[in-house]
């Protein structure tokens, strides 16, 4: 009789940065189970920047550059920890975050091909002679390729939805392997060929703008009728309407004078032949509208609004469902134009259930930040949700007395406030006072269950949170 075990990997680990064990990394998080049994110091000698400077025991990994940002998450550890990464056994910390027992902590930075990094797990508390257990995982974030690309099967695009896509290299051309009979005008070659279709829902100039780092080249079909006309076509296409084989990074998609209800078939190739990001969207000379009911919504997203807490910007987000939902790349701008990846946070894959999600931007820029999530589907889709502004103001100051409290809590603040919020861990309001510009108030938690919250001073500079434990 065969005893089949389905658990976490346990994998083997090291207490010395000088030749730790190489963490696997996926395309999503697949956990490996780490205990830290040993007593005495950090052997080490380092200790990461955002914990309490402690010298408790740590774990060393080790992982690969694959030339992709890399994601290390850390979960269900029984002590305060910390995860860091490092250039180097014992120097150079590239990223680091903290997590209080039972927590989670994130950190992701962009790695160089080949190149080894070497991640750390230090508790921060507890007496030595207490193991540490909990998960950890390393995700690869690249887009995983789709199924768009033969002109068969195109992917559905609209205006206002911008697309962001991930290369791939293939080996194959569209016009030589892939859609043979299709007529590809001034496109010489077409390597890695991704399809997408159009619906006009408002008639005028439609024009689309395409961007990556290095050559790509495109061409646009049309119009057909509808769907099944352009895919009852699709290896017979006559000449495009309009293409480009330029050696630029930048290309533009015009057609001009387009009627509501006209579908065309657009065309992208990566000429450069390197692992890249393309960008579709509307370019700021379009009048045409593209229909955006034919975008499959593969997340149902109720809320998504963020807030400062003491020196971070705390994101929060819901879903009521999930469709192959991967994950969400957490992105952050200073201008609203250009992004980058800060967190990456796991999705549910398929469900009709509930569920929230939480970011943490630990090192935002004074001023206004602008924060968006980038959604990728098992299949390779992509979607953005709104983008949201949080106004990080450091200079504000609250101060909760006693903390822990029993019965009532003094909130202090070097700013006039207006209103104070208690909430939960799950973000929801237990109590709410209103106040006529004051700098300190005695608030009555008598009604409140022990436990962890959230204060949130709302002042006419900003608003600022500090945690609260009631006993």
């Amino acid at each position: 009789m065969f005893v089949i075990l389905i658990a976490n990997i346990v994998l083997s680990q090291s207490n010395d940065c000088g030749s730790p064990p190489n963490l696997p990394l996926n395309g999503t998080c697949i956990t490996q189970t780490f205990t830290n049994n040993q007593n005495g110091t950090n052997t080490a000698g380092i200790d990461a920047s955002c914990g309490n400077a402690t010298t408790y025991q740590d774990v060393w990994y080790t992982i690969t550059g694959t030339g992709n940002t890399v994601s290390i998450t850390m979960s269900g550890a029984n002590r305060d920890g910390t995860l860091a990464a490092y250039t180097g056994c014992n120097s150079g910390e590239i990223a680091c975050d903290f997590a209080f027992s039972g927590g989670t902590a994130n950190i992701s930075f962009a790695t160089t091909l080949g190149t080894t990094y070497y991640i750390q797990i230090q508790r921060q508390s507890g007496s030595n002679n207490n193991n540490m257990n909990g998960d950890i995982c390393a995700v690869d974030i690249t887009a995983p390729s789709g199924n768009n690309s033969t002109c068969n099967t195109p992917d559905p695009v609209c205006s206002g939805s911008a697309i962001t896509f991930t290369s791939t290299i293939t080996g194959l051309d569209a016009e030589d392997d892939i859609n043979p009979g299709n007529n590809y005008g001034c496109l010489f070659t077409s390597p890695d060929p991704t399809w997408y279709y159009l619906e006009i829902s408002v008639g005028g100039n439609l024009v689309i703008d395409m961007t990556a780092a290095s050559d790509i080249d495109y061409a646009i079909w049309g119009p057909f009728v509808d769907l099944a006309t352009a895919q009852a076509n699709c290896n017979s296409y006559p000449a495009p309407i309009d293409c480009s084989y330029s050696t630029s990074a930048t290309e533009q998609a015009n057609v001009a004078g387009t009627v509501i209800g006209e579908v065309y078939v657009l065309v992208v190739t990566n000429y450069a032949g390197s692992v890249q990001t393309i960008n579709i969207s509307d370019a700021p000379s379009n009048t045409a509208t593209t229909d955006c009911s034919i975008v499959p919504l593969p997340v149902e997203l109720v809320n998504f609004d963020g807030f400062q807490f003491r020196e971070e910007n705390i994101l929060n987000w819901t879903t009521v469902s999930e469709l192959n939902n991967d994950f969400f790349a957490v992105e952050r701008s200073l201008d609203g134009k250009i992004w980058s990846t800060f967190d990456v946070i796991q999705g549910q894959g398929t469900t009709s259930e509930t569920n929230h999600y939480e970011a943490i931007d630990s090192n935002p820029s004074e001023g206004t930040n602008y924060y968006r999530l980038k959604q990728f589907d098992t299949d390779g889709g992509i979607s953005f949700s709104d983008v949201i502004a949080i106004v990080a103001n450091n200079n504000i100051n609250v101060s909760l007395i006693p903390n822990p409290a029993k019965s009532n809590v003094v909130i202090n603040t070097n700013e006039y406030f207006n209103e104070i919020q208690i909430t939960n861990m799950q973000g929801r309001v237990v109590l709410s006072e209103t106040y006529n510009s004051i700098r300190k108030a005695s608030v009555d938690i008598n009604g409140l269950e022990k436990g962890v919250y959230n204060v949130v001073v709302n002042t006419e500079k900003g608003s600022k949170i500090e945690r609260l434990v009631i006993m």
